[in-house]
């Protein structure tokens, strides 16, 4: 049997690859440099984060999520009135419905943009890669989100009375592992969380094993969009 014919092989089995990427990165991004298959690991992403969602909407307590979300607007007079009245009118259905197509979109455009991103960076470095490989690595790489979709899951069913806030429901983000830089900072805080680091983690192997590079230079090419993105949210913060 040949090399080639051997990588081949190895890549069609994309559970075993899937189990790689949490336990030995660079043999799953060998895997994926053989065969990108982007579909599946983008696939069972999104599944599960749709059952988290639905899971998540189909309990939840809405009249309570309703004034728990206007108390952490701190919206008032006019304004706390209209919002009431708007989000009073929207039914469960409606939520689920909003809920599942801003997880789509939002992963798939996520997904397909850093894709172009690591696309156009390993043009100018000359790879040899095509759009198809990165998207791929793209897909591979955001797999801890599974994990973050499973962690929900658990939250959501430590509360089965449906009082759970959505600024609560994700028990990874850096706020509720316990950091916290005041209220300024809150929003940036809430935001990250353990599996978005994992995920750039691997982002960031994959591209420097691809690329050849050093972890410093690999490192500065994935997450300088990410970090340029937080320098603009501090400097407008504060």
């Amino acid at each position: 049997m040949t090399e080639n014919t051997s990588e081949r092989n190895r890549a069609k089995r994309v559970w075993p690859t899937l189990i790689d990427m949490f336990t030995s990165p660079k043999e799953a991004f060998d895997s994926v440099a053989a065969a990108p298959r982007p579909w599946f690991p983008l696939a069972l992403t999104l599944l599960t984060s749709l059952i988290a969602t639905s899971y998540y909407f189909s309990i939840l307590d809405l009249a309570w999520w309703i004034d728990d979300t206007l108390r952490q607007s701190k919206a008032t007079g006019e304004d706390l009135e209209a919002a009431r009245m708007a989000m009073g009118s929207m039914t469960r259905t409606m939520m689920l419905s909003f809920g599942v197509v801003s997880t789509l979109i939002g992963t798939l455009l996520f997904v397909l943009i850093e894709a172009v991103y690591l696309s156009l960076a390993g043009a100018l470095m000359g790879s040899d890669y095509k759009f198809r490989h990165w998207f791929g690595l793209a897909s591979w790489a955001g797999t801890p989100f599974i994990v973050n979709a499973i962690a929900i899951l658990v939250n959501v069913s430590l509360h089965p009375g449906g009082q759970l806030s959505s600024f609560d429901l994700d028990p990874t983000t850096l706020a509720a592992m316990g950091l916290t830089l005041g209220e300024t900072y809150e929003p940036i805080t809430s935001s990250i969380s353990l599996p978005m680091l994992w995920a750039m983690a691997l982002t960031v192997i994959g591209f420097g094993q691809w690329q050849r590079a050093s972890l410093a230079k690999a490192s500065l090419i994935v997450l300088g969009p990410y970090v340029a993105v937080l320098a603009a949210v501090l400097a407008f913060s504060n």
